[in-house]
């Protein structure tokens, strides 16, 4: 089996690293999509620039901030961004605290050797950086490298052999994260899915743990590093457990970590949203039939960020229904509500920056932030951005 076509397979449902989305009323841990709406950086020639591209730009100059208040906005077509009143709540112990690995034991140098990571490029044998993300690794001889635009996980495939790994990147990973991201089943598209097994091996800034699902077995050893996580997943057929196992560890053992020269740019866009409110709306209807039976639903999700890095977020979803016939009159509505409260980061990926929740349930929620002709969008989802009511 050819590892290029075998990934024809893989990435359409690869998840974001270590987390979940906040786009289900209850909270629980998963993996949210991670290629989002196309981003203005996708208009990029990437394979011609010498460096991998930056994350989209999440906000312009202090005069043209497209993160800005919008204070023009027809308050006529959306519903007043004001969430239904909740008691005051105190934020998270860790709030602002909580990102990264400081105790982890992985080296972290001021520079990368390795020749910088370009899209839609395959790259030989030889040593490959993302010096965005602070990380680099060794591609083995008679393999390459190759990472397609929007992708979430850079591939790593021998010529004509029968394993593929992939390598999925964030930055603020901490010890929890890592663990939770290896306790997920992990969906590879055309649903097939690789499911954990058995307990997590290693201790530390290393973890390891053994997957399998229909007709593959998988093999994943986590990296944590002071700025940076690294997953390092090899896929194969089913038998070949132990040559996942051992091919993992060879390209894990090659990653080296350095300051991430993302993070200017990550603290531009969590500064950016310090002190601010994000608003998302959806409105759906529909009707007709006998007895002209309609339906209507109504959801809005809030976050509100704070400059301490806590943050507080609101869901309500409100569905209606009614019906007038011959035969009888009536209707029914009902309300879903949903909150939770903790500390924010914002977070650097292959591709999108993510904004990452820690709750105070110790749940992570994982949302791509994307701008799409000056809009921000929430997981593709466009939202209002304004002064919060709740944070400064």
């Amino acid at each position: 089996m050819n590892s290029f076509r075998f990934a024809a397979l893989l990435l359409c449902g690869l998840g974001l690293l270590f987390g979940c989305s906040d786009d289900k009323p209850s909270s629980s841990s998963g993996s949210s999509s991670g290629s989002g709406c196309k981003s203005e950086r996708d208009d990029k020639d990437a394979g011609n620039q010498d460096k991998a591209d930056k994350p989209a730009r999440a906000c312009g100059d202090e005069d043209d901030r497209p993160w800005g208040d919008d204070e023009d906005e027809d308050e006529g077509d959306k519903p007043t961004d004001k969430p239904v009143e909740k008691p005051d709540t105190k934020p998270a112990e860790s709030a602002g605290a909580g990102r990264g690995f400081s105790d982890s034991k992985q080296p972290e140098g001021e520079n990368l050797d390795g020749k910088e990571l370009k899209t839609d490029t395959e790259m030989a044998s030889g040593r490959v950086k993302v010096s965005n993300l602070g990380f680099s690794f060794n591609v083995p001889e008679g393999a390459i490298a190759y990472f397609a635009t929007g992708a979430a996980a850079i591939q790593v495939g021998e010529k004509g052999g029968a394993l593929l790994t992939l390598l999925i990147a964030r930055t603020g990973v901490t010890q929890a994260e890592a663990r939770d991201m290896i306790s997920q089943p992990l969906p590879l598209g055309n649903g097939v899915e690789l499911s954990p097994q058995g307990e997590i091996g290693g201790k530390g800034d290393r973890l390891t743990r053994a997957m399998t699902g229909a007709a593959v077995t998988g093999y994943v050893h986590a990296l944590i590093g002071k700025s940076t996580g690294v997953a390092v997943i090899t896929i194969g057929q089913a038998g070949t457990d132990s040559e996942c196992k051992a091919y993992s560890a060879k390209v894990a053992d090659s990653i080296k970590f350095a300051k991430p020269e993302g993070e200017k740019d990550r603290l531009k866009y969590e500064a950016d949203l310090k002190g601010k409110q994000l608003h998302v709306f959806k409105y759906k209807s529909g009707g007709g039939g006998y007895g002209g039976a309609s339906w209507s639903s109504e959801t809005n999700k809030y976050w509100h960020l704070g400059s301490d890095h806590s943050y507080e977020y609101f869901y309500q979803h409100t569905g209606a229904s009614s019906f007038d016939n011959p035969d009888a009159r009536g209707g029914h509505a009902a309300d879903t509500n949903n909150d939770h409260q903790g500390s924010w980061s914002v977070e650097l990926t292959l591709t999108l920056p993510v904004l990452v929740l820690r709750d105070s349930k110790g749940e992570i929620h994982t949302l791509t932030l994307d701008l799409i002709q000056g809009r921000l969008h929430i997981d593709g989802d466009e939202a209002t951005v304004s002064q919060s009511s709740r944070k400064r």
